[in-house]
This record gives C-alpha cells, structure tokens and sequence, in this order.
C-alpha cells in the first residue's frame, strides 16, 4: 500500500496518555523513538508516524541497500546489502551508494526551483545572461547570486538511512506551519496475536515543500485481493454505495513474511437523477469486483483517502420545510441558501477508502490468482517475540 498525500504537516495535541513524540528507553540500552504527526489534506486528516530505535551509545549497524549497477557488457547488476555503522548513520563515505528506496528524504526547496537555478548555472557559464524576468522568477536580483542560491538550494535537500533523525524539527519549529508539503510513503502492517487485529501505520519516506496554490488530496495504491463474497450489494439503498470487502498481502516484521490485511473500497452510487455516463462509470466498477466462480482475483486501484466530514453540495432534500416552502413560492432561490450557508455543508465524518480509478499495471483488467481462503487466515505466530519489538501497548494504542 502507498500512499500520496499533498497537505499540511502539525502535531496532535499532548494528552496525559498522548504524546506525540514519545521516547522510551529499555533495559538492554535500547531507546525507542516515535513521533506521530498530523497532515491536513483538505476535508480530510492523517496521522503518519515514524518510528526508530538505537542504542544509547550508539553501538550497532544499520542494514541497507546498494544501488543497481551496469556491467561491462551492459548487463544490470542488483544491489547488495549494505552495513553502516549506526555512529556513521550521516557521515559514512557509504552514504553516497545506499538505493533511492532505502533513503529518507526531506527537500525544502520550492518546487522547480533547484531545477531552474542548475539550468541559469549553465547559461551563465555559456556566456549567456538572465533576464530580469528570469532573475524574477529565480528570486535574486542579480545573476551573481545563482551559484551561491545554488548551493543553499542543494543544503534543503536532507537524506537520511535512519528515521532516527527524520522530520520533528521540521514540524515542532513552526516555521512552515502554513506551508504545504508533498508526501509520498507506505503503509506498515503488524498483526498482534494478543489483541487478534491487524495494526496499520502510514509510514513517510518522501516529504517535498509543494506550491502555495497545490490542490490538497489524499491518495493510496492498493492491490486487493477478492473473490464471490467480497462484493457488497445490499448496502446501497440505506448508505448509497458498494462496499469490496477483501485483502491485501502485506509484509509483517514479526512474522518476517506477507500477512492478509483486510481492507474495504468503497463504491459510492450516483443519484437517480445523476447523467447516464456517470451511472454507466459505477456499474464498470461494480463489475470488476463481481466474481462467480471459487478463486480469488487480484485487482489494483488508486483510491481517495477519506478521514474526516466531507464537504457536500447543498441539494434540496437538505431544506428545512419553510425553506422548501419559500423556495416553491419563488420568495427565495437554491443560490440564495447556497449563498447563506456557504454554498455547501459538511456530512458524517467517515474513514474510507474510495475507488478513483485503475491502478497502473491493471488497466488490461483483473488478475487470477492461486490463492484460496485459507491463505486469508494469519496462522499464530510462535511465543518467542521480543519484549523490545511489542508494539501492542494498550494504553499507547
């Protein structure tokens, strides 16, 4: 499961059993740090989390991955494990050869910007001058500046291989508490035997400065896998929308293997009086996910995050009954109450996922799939968990 989100980062409020930063420090040295975050996405909010450990004297390595090369004869090489001392976590000339996907990263810069000053570096070196548009647009009043704004501009650029060091100062400094960030991440799932529920965390590893002006959205991709009974049907005349109850297979660090997650997409129905193409749109969805026969399908969708009240067009089923009355007398118009209330109103706050549209790699249609329903089952996992990696404290839940 990843995710994109474009919103605004904050701290949840500190509660006597809340905080959002928290650290907790073991027996053996181990020190466990967590931070927990807010973004604002719109109608819709988040909480991401981060969570990391060390030893309080630093001793112990940290696992990472190289990058793929090419060899002599143009034949692609894969990465190797790469071992870091975690003292040299932001310092080891190893650094420079750690996998794009096993890096954290921060970039503070306005979007285009370290792009637009690289390409007037090379215009400058050619002999050719800026505008003053260009220099405008760049933010500096004289080309003298584009090497120096240059260099600062690659400074705001921050990668880390340990989430130790990610992102709190960002947010607890408030210097860009009205600003708004891209963020990319994943999901992480584990499965507590105890409480027999699978926790879910969303999981930052891109966080990128956006445009003042970026429309705010929450997105995720998900693989889900589904068979004859996932398909809810019945649902639609009291909630209006189909529900797909099915899984994902998702990997869980205790079990050091892939676990069935259960995850819901909904399919929200268009009203009676909504167009044919609109009506014809849901009716594709739906069949996607219809399935006759025993075996599970696999199908990939990008699906909008909802977590929160959404905003809803005022529409005349919501009219008091002397609003209705004024309204069929022609002593007020539908733009009159719009106007009044602020042109739309708030619904139930809901958490959901909601089908947008195909995912990449599944445009052709769904896939089959050899799994069956036992495979949906997680099988217990053996007494032998370390105290330090249980994750299931009730009261931090």
């Amino acid at each position: 499961m990843n995710f994109e989100m474009i919103g605004r980062l904050s701290l949840p409020r500190a509660t006597d059993k809340f905080e959002p930063f928290s650290t907790k420090k073991y027996e053996s040295g181990w020190i466990r740090k967590q931070l927990m975050f807010n973004v604002t996405c719109g109608d819709n909010r988040h909480m991401l989390s981060i969570t990391d450990g060390a030893f309080d004297d630093e001793h112990g390595d940290i696992y990472s991955f190289s990058k793929s090369t090419v060899d002599e004869s143009g034949n692609r090489v894969k990465g190797e494990t790469l071992i870091i001392p975690f003292k040299d976590r932001l310092t080891s000339p190893k650094l420079a050869e750690v996998a794009e996907f096993k890096k954290f990263v921060i970039d503070l810069e306005r979007p285009g910007r370290r792009y637009k000053l690289e390409k007037a570096s090379e215009k400058i070196k050619e002999g050719t001058s800026l505008t003053d548009e260009e220099l405008k647009d760049l933010d500096i009043e004289d080309e003298s500046e584009v090497n120096q704004e240059l260099e600062k501009s690659k400074k705001r650029r921050h990668e880390f291989i340990s989430g130790w060091d990610y992102i709190f100062k960002l947010i607890d400094s408030g210097k860009y508490k009205d600003k708004k960030f891209f963020i990319r991440g994943n999901g992480e799932y584990q499965y507590s035997d105890k409480n027999q529920r699978v926790y879910e965390s969303y999981i930052p590893n891109r966080i990128y400065l956006a445009a003042d002006d970026a429309e705010e959205s929450s997105t995720a991709t998900i693989n889900v896998l589904f068979n004859s009974e996932s398909l809810d049907e019945m649902s639609v005349e009291e909630k209006g929308k189909y529900f797909v109850n099915g899984y994902m297979m998702e990997y869980d660090g205790n079990r050091k293997s892939n676990i069935p997650v259960p995850v819901t997409i909904t399919i929200p129905v268009p009203t009676d009086n909504a167009d044919e193409k609109a009506k014809k749109r849901i009716e594709a969805i739906k069949h996607k996910f219809m399935v006759e026969d025993d075996s599970f399908k696999e199908y990939g969708a990008v699906v909008n995050m909802l977590n929160g009240a959404q905003k809803q067009e005022i529409t005349e089923d919501m009219l008091t009954d002397e609003q209705r009355e004024d309204l069929d007398c022609g002593l007020i118009t539908m733009d009159d109450i719009r106007a009044e209330l602020g042109g739309s109103v708030y619904g139930e706050r809901i958490r959901e996922y909601q089908f947008l549209k195909p995912a990449k790699g599944f445009t052709k249609g769904r896939q089959d799939t050899v799994y069956t329903a036992d495979d949906m089952v997680i099988k217990p996992l053996a007494d032998e968990v370390d105290e330090m990696e249980d994750l299931f404290d009730e009261e931090e839940l």
